[in-house]
């Protein structure tokens, strides 16, 4: 059984909540805790607290990557790519030269990815621009790009 209070205005209430914890066995040996969620009865290894401790997926909680855009996760992988090639941040950046001790076939394919990371992000972009000039806001598009 969890015990808890909740400050709610000014006002502490107390809760209890029914929460099983399971131990599994783990490949290489030992054994590793697990919650049942009190709502929905998922194993998880996480409960998260606020009114009430259930899993992610009962509070609706989601990972940055899923909330990202594919542009989004592009930008973010070809920045990426840029700091590992020692590259200067930033996607409109021009690209750099291959890095000291790096072999030619690694530079070359990391280099390929780049460039199709960066143009899935600045297709994204232009698609936005397209949106902004035909709500008729020119000068927000013309920022953007």
């Amino acid at each position: 059984m969890l015990l808890y209070k909740v400050r709610n205005e000014g006002a502490w209430r107390e809760h209890s909540d029914p929460v099983t914890i399971e131990w599994l066995p783990c490949h290489f040996g030992g054994h590793r805790p697990l919650f049942h969620c009190p709502r929905c009865g998922s194993r998880t290894g996480v409960l998260y607290g606020g009114e009430v401790f259930v899993c992610r997926h009962c509070t609706g909680l989601s990972y940055q990557s899923q909330r990202e855009s594919a542009g989004g996760r592009a930008q973010l992988r070809a920045e990426i790519l840029r700091e590992r090639l020692g590259w200067i941040p930033g996607v409109l950046e021009f690209e750099g030269g291959k890095p000291k001790g790096m072999h030619w076939r690694t530079y070359e394919r990391l280099t390929v990815q780049h460039r199709a990371c960066a143009g899935i992000a600045l297709a994204e972009w232009d698609q936005w621009a397209l949106k902004l000039r035909a709500a008729g806001l020119d000068d927000e598009a013309d920022r953007l790009l």
